[in-house]
């Protein structure tokens, strides 16, 4: 099993669209996967039309309270919806990898995707750090323009500084280009600075705009649902077998 945390620590860059269709892709596979939502932002909850009153969180599961329960989104997808409290609560470190590790012992799961809160690794425990904690691959969505170009410089010593004192297995799969216009001046300028900035870690495959990915929003659904031979599918089944390439290596 292999656990993924997509983070950025700017919002509105598409980081619960790719969560979505990354657990997405991976269903469409065959593996097993589960997307839990650790925003309390609850986006992704509702991208999956998972009403507020559900009865069962990533609170719940955190703290280890409730009865167990997931939303089953497909044959091999299923959802740990978010919590708008998940904020005001206060946790160890290695909380939620404790609770992920018990979950892999009672079930079987290939990929488990964390969409974590859009904020800054400051280096105090907070959700997106405690995600880290529990993961093996970090993936980041970017757009291209400046303040996103600018979070890549911001986002590896954050990374590297929890590598370095918490989870040494952790690796950084990279960063990609989310909601492309490919036909600006724009992008390739500043597909060229993230190259840069990026090295090893800027990742080829890149998503274009597509007006289905807010349709499938819109509907609860994902791409694939709505329209599977659309480009931005396509986009997505490329961007995952880029980063299982990373994997397997």
């Amino acid at each position: 099993m292999k656990v993924i945390s997509v983070i950025t620590e700017k919002g509105g860059v598409g980081k619960t669209t790719t969560s979505i269709h990354l657990g997405a892709t991976f269903s469409e596979m065959g593996k097993r996967t589960l997307i839990i939502d650790f925003d309390a932002q609850r986006n992704l909850s509702l991208g999956y039309k998972i009403p507020k009153d559900f009865p069962y969180t990533v609170k719940n599961f955190i703290e280890k309270t409730g009865n167990f329960r997931l939303t089953q989104k497909g044959e091999n997808l299923l959802i740990l919806a978010g919590d708008r409290n998940i904020e005001e609560s206060i946790y160890k470190r290695f909380d939620l990898k404790e609770m992920i590790d018990i979950l892999a012992s009672k079930m079987t799961l290939d990929f488990i995707i964390i969409d974590c809160p859009p904020r800054p690794l400051s280096g105090k425990i907070g959700l997106g750090e405690i995600a880290l904690c529990a993961s093996d691959y970090i993936l980041s969505p970017i757009e291209a323009e400046e303040y996103s170009i600018e979070g890549i410089n911001e986002l590896l010593p954050s990374v590297k500084r929890i590598i370095d004192n918490h989870n040494p297995k952790l690796k950084f799969l990279g960063f990609f280009f989310n909601k492309v216009l490919t036909n600006t001046k724009n992008f390739k300028e500043y597909s060229d600075l993230a190259k840069k900035q990026a090295g090893q870690y800027f990742l080829e495959t890149f998503i274009r705009q597509d007006v289905n990915v807010e349709y499938a929003k819109k509907e609860g659904k994902t791409i694939f649902q709505v329209a599977p031979n659309s480009r931005a599918s396509e986009d997505y089944k490329n961007l995952v077998r880029e980063i299982l390439n990373k994997i397997e290596k």
